[in-house]
């Protein structure tokens, strides 16, 4: 039942995201958080790293959490609250917390069949492509999945 409430989570969190970009309310935030990424990436730093401010979900900027917020932050507690499936809550916190700023924008990061580092850089610079989080499965069903290319 685990897996059944995780893929139908990871389902709600990828069209929200894929829907985000392209609702003008989201995308304000959302586009905030992908030039903040870009224009690190450009002077050549690892865009993001882990900082005490993300043990209370806080991102880099003050648009960056709001987007945080609304596409992943309280989809999760609303889902967990409503199937009463509290792990994936605390699963989610534990990965925003202490995990997904180290590896998620991360360059040097190439895991298969994880949605981190360079593949999902490559949603940053197409912005069409790689929605996921943690797995593509998604993308790959619905037609949004760009592997990353040596």
């Amino acid at each position: 039942m685990f897996i059944v409430h995780f893929l139908i989570w990871t389902f709600i969190l990828y069209w929200i995201h894929r829907i985000g970009h392209n609702t003008n309310f989201v995308r304000k935030y959302h586009l905030d958080h992908h030039s903040l990424v870009l224009s690190q990436l450009k002077q050549n730093k690892q865009p993001t790293v882990w900082h005490w401010n993300n043990l209370f979900l806080f991102n880099d900027t003050w648009k960056s959490t709001i987007d945080l917020w609304m596409t992943e932050v309280i989809p999760s507690f609303l889902y967990s609250w409503i199937t009463g499936q509290w792990w994936i809550i605390i699963f989610y916190y534990l990965w925003a917390a202490f995990i997904q700023e180290s590896i998620e924008h991360n360059p040097c990061v190439d895991l298969p069949f994880f949605t981190s580092g360079r593949w999902h850089l490559l949603h940053h610079t197409t912005g069409v492509k790689n929605y996921g989080l943690f797995f593509p499965v998604w993308d790959k069903l619905f037609g949004t999945y760009k592997g990353v290319s040596c």
